[in-house]
């Protein structure tokens, strides 16, 4: 049984992670977020020195998580004419807010439990995401982030994109979330909090007339000729497969395709892993789009590892309830 399914998006993006207006403002934000951290600990340090190994013990669990990006920041920002004097300022400025209040013994130890939780990245958005998308660790290998429990779950709300399918997924904790515009995209994910050129989507499309495929069906589809005909026209199918996810029957297919936008034409590498479960059939797709194709494939290798940790931890609810 022939099975075509054409779906397709991409994501856009000039640079890996654009500095534009946002995220400059978001780097600001992160670098005078540890100015203040550091020198409230400073202050508590000074007025309460009995707590000085409680404070060397946040600041360690802390810079063992975080010192790198913050070097990171520094050294990517110090490329801009100016940013040695809008440093020296905020630095003065936060000092001076800071030294209006006086913080009390409980509230000092309060403030050392927060940093320590921050260490395990208990921390607001964009900080959070700033400074995991600047880790040079991550940057070299993106599947480190996860690895390292910096992950999220998203946990499907049985809403109408869904079709009545409950799922949860892990992703980065600096990727962000985002409601789709396309009705049969649950949810997307992008990475570098939405600024750069990695994504991960959650598709469910529903056959007509609750038609049901059988393991057989599915598994005569997986040859070049359908696996071919299920991706979009002119795409280059570069490996496909058979497999097998929460115990389901499926494929994956390795395939790039291009895509005119408006003037200029898109590059998309894509890794798509489709399943099926009673009337649904379920994708999870991952894609790198770029209107620069250099190093596109590249680039793409670099992160399957991290494609590969994301799609293991799928797990569809749906099957274990009564």
């Amino acid at each position: 049984m022939k099975i075509i399914l054409l779906i397709f998006l991409f994501t856009i993006s000039a640079l890996a992670i654009p500095l534009n207006k946002q995220t400059l403002m978001d780097i600001s934000k992160t670098y005078g977020y540890y100015v203040g951290q550091t020198y409230t600990l400073d202050k508590i340090k000074e007025k309460y020195p009995k707590l000085s190994n409680q404070i060397f013990i946040a600041k360690t669990e802390f810079d063992l998580s975080f010192s790198n990006s913050i070097k990171n920041i520094d050294m990517l920002m110090s490329k801009y004419d100016g940013w040695k004097s809008i440093k020296g300022d905020m630095i003065k400025n936060i000092h001076t807010k800071l030294d209006i209040s006086s913080p009390t013994y409980n509230e000092s130890i309060e403030f050392i439990e927060t940093v320590k939780q921050r260490a395990k990245g208990n921390i607001e958005t964009p900080v959070i995401e700033t400074l995991l998308m600047l880790n040079p660790k991550y940057e070299e290998k993106p599947e480190r982030e996860f690895y390292d429990g910096f992950k999220k779950k998203y946990i499907s709300d049985n809403l109408q994109k869904s079709k009545g399918i409950e799922f949860s997924l892990e992703v980065p904790m600096s990727w962000i979330s985002k409601e789709a515009n396309r009705p049969n995209i649950v949810r997307k994910f992008i990475s570098n909090n939405g600024h750069s050129i990695e994504m991960a989507m959650v598709l469910v499309y529903e056959f007509p007339d609750g038609k049901y495929l059988t393991e057989s069906d599915i598994k005569s589809t997986v040859n070049k000729k359908d696996m071919n005909e299920a991706i979009p026209p002119d795409s280059i199918l570069k490996d496909f497969g058979y497999m097998k996810l929460e115990t389901l029957p499926g494929y994956w297919q390795r395939y790039s395709m291009k895509v005119q936008r408006v003037r200029k034409v898109i590059t998309i590498e894509i890794l798509a892993y489709t399943i099926f479960y009673k009337d649904k059939l379920i994708q999870i797709q991952f894609q790198i789009g770029d209107f620069e194709d250099t190093n596109l494939d590249k680039r793409f290798k670099k992160f399957e590892p991290l494609f590969d940790s994301i799609i293991n931890s799928f797990v569809l609810t749906s099957l274990y309830k009564k």
